[in-house]
């Protein structure tokens, strides 16, 4: 049996995209054991792998100063990880490998893919070259250390929704407004699918600006629910884990959604799913773009910031009917 020790620290979306690559990992290696070092709030992420431990990077939820990354890089250092796969590569995690290759560890790097994003962006809408997933980018960091493996249809156990309803998770909000539907359009997608009895919304999101925001899109229908802040992140997931479909923004809430195999329509915005980023084997069919004509450029970001004229709200040119005929679609 070997241990692997693995850090990815952020953000929500690319911890939730390790979770089918872990498991197609377990399915090849199931005698080997995973250590994650990562942020305490993403671990309720990981409770059903049971052979994942998770290493807290954070002190009391907050991230450690300089000194304490030192300190906590020296202590992993002196448990002599054999192998130490950096799926991250930023300044924190080069330093903690640093340390820890200095004291012996076979250190292995995530890459990131930069120049292909930036080039692909530069093409101004390519349509015919797809970059290489995120999950495969993980993929290839093991093999690197030696242990090969197929990405795989693996999935978390789901929980049964025996509610007699159709149970359908919105989720609204993203880090970059360019990623953002209108909420004005969402709230009336809401109104249209609160028009059927035996569908059962819920609002999926976090923090006190979009737990206020959600409040009053729910506010005055009766088969909505406001879920942020009503429970814990493990109580969340279980509650997602029962959908029967996701609407998301290109955020971590359709990954989430994705490793119970949960079908996810994504509204994208200045990004695209040709970067990598897409909700794990999801068919694009799942996928609604920003009207081509309007906006032949697209994707034009990576992750969301733009800085090209005009095409800040390209996620608003989606109409609110095709959100709402997908669903009916899917659920049919």
């Amino acid at each position: 049996m070997k241990e692997i020790t693995i850090i990815r620290l952020s953000s929500l979306g690319d911890i939730a995209m390790l979770v089918p690559v872990l498991l197609s990992f377990h399915s090849s290696y199931p005698k080997h054991t995973v250590r994650l070092i990562t942020r305490t709030r993403f671990a309720p992420i990981f409770n059903d792998l049971h052979f994942v431990s998770i290493i807290p990077i954070d002190n009391g939820n907050s991230r450690l100063n300089f000194l304490q990354l030192i300190h906590f890089a020296i202590q992993l250092s002196l448990s002599k990880p054999t192998f130490l796969l950096d799926l991250h590569d930023v300044l924190r995690t080069k330093l903690i490998r640093l340390i820890c290759r200095l004291n012996g560890s076979k250190v292995y790097v995530f890459d990131k893919g930069r120049a292909e994003k930036k080039a692909l962006i530069a093409t101004h809408g390519d349509k015919s070259k797809w970059l290489k997933t995120t999950f495969q980018r993980y993929t290839d960091v093991f093999e690197k250390a030696g242990f090969p493996f197929e990405l795989g249809l693996h999935f978390l156990n789901k929980v049964p929704n025996d509610s007699g309803k159709t149970r359908i998770g919105i989720s609204p909000f993203a880090k970059h407004s360019s990623k953002e539907y209108s909420l004005v359009k969402m709230k009336e997608i809401i109104l249209k699918l609160s028009s059927h009895k035996d569908f059962e919304l819920m609002i999926f999101g976090f923090g006190d600006r979009e737990d206020c925001i959600a409040s009053g899109m729910a506010d005055g229908i009766p088969n909505i629910k406001n879920i942020i802040g009503k429970m814990s992140f493990s109580e969340e997931l279980s509650l997602i884990s029962g959908l029967d479909i996701m609407i998301s923004m290109d955020s971590g809430n359709g990954h989430l959604a994705a490793n119970y195999n949960i079908p996810v329509i994504t509204l994208w915005g200045t990004t695209h799913p040709k970067l990598g980023f897409g909700p794990y084997c999801q068919p694009l069919s799942h996928s609604i773009f920003p009207d081509e004509k309007a906006f032949p450029m697209l994707p034009v970001s990576v992750f969301g910031p733009c800085s090209i004229d005009g095409y800040m709200r390209a996620i608003d040119s989606i109409f609110v009917e095709n959100v709402y005929r997908k669903v009916l679609e899917i659920i049919k």
